[in-house]
């Protein structure tokens, strides 16, 4: 088993990732794996809190780890970015929260927490039209609001 202490030093660490992995069996599938047991559920810890609120650079910063982690794994072997993540099996981080944050919403959908999201429109207006079973959108006086978790998740389930 992979330490704690052995991963804090491998995030961390300026002198790249190989350096710590000397002693360990470096094929591609331990790599992978070593990132996406340990590095890649950091990445996207609570990702449905922040998710709707990341800038475009933030979300660049976020995908640059991923795309240095598979310039790592792969090594020679390396092309670019998105025939790594095909050549690795990977999603691009964006891409993972958002399946992520629509799976939150669905099983907020399912759960005793059902009243933090805006009830359907059928539920509003008695009426059962096409898009009576979407939820009603909340309205967004500002955009730190129209950027925070609710609306972004009921835009998710309204699509």
């Amino acid at each position: 088993a992979v330490s704690m202490a052995l991963i804090s030093r491998l995030v961390s660490s300026r002198k790249g990732w190989r350096q710590h992995f000397v002693h360990f069996n470096e094929n591609e599938r331990y790599l992978k794996s070593v990132y996406t047991s340990y590095v890649r559920p950091a990445l996207e810890y609570a990702a449905p809190a922040w998710h709707s609120s990341l800038t475009n650079g933030q979300t660049a910063k976020l995908e640059r780890i991923q795309k240095r982690a598979c310039r790592i794994i792969l090594g020679p072997q390396y092309t670019d970015y998105a025939s790594a993540l095909s050549t690795l099996h990977l999603s691009t981080l964006a891409d993972r929260r958002t399946c992520i944050c629509t799976k939150f919403a669905e099983s907020l959908l399912r759960s005793d927490f059902r009243d933090w999201l805006p009830p359907s429109r059928e539920h509003i207006t008695g009426r059962t039209t096409r898009s009576s079973q979407k939820l009603d959108i909340p309205l967004c006086r500002t955009n730190r609001y129209k950027n925070s978790p609710i609306p972004y998740l009921v835009h998710l389930l309204n699509m």
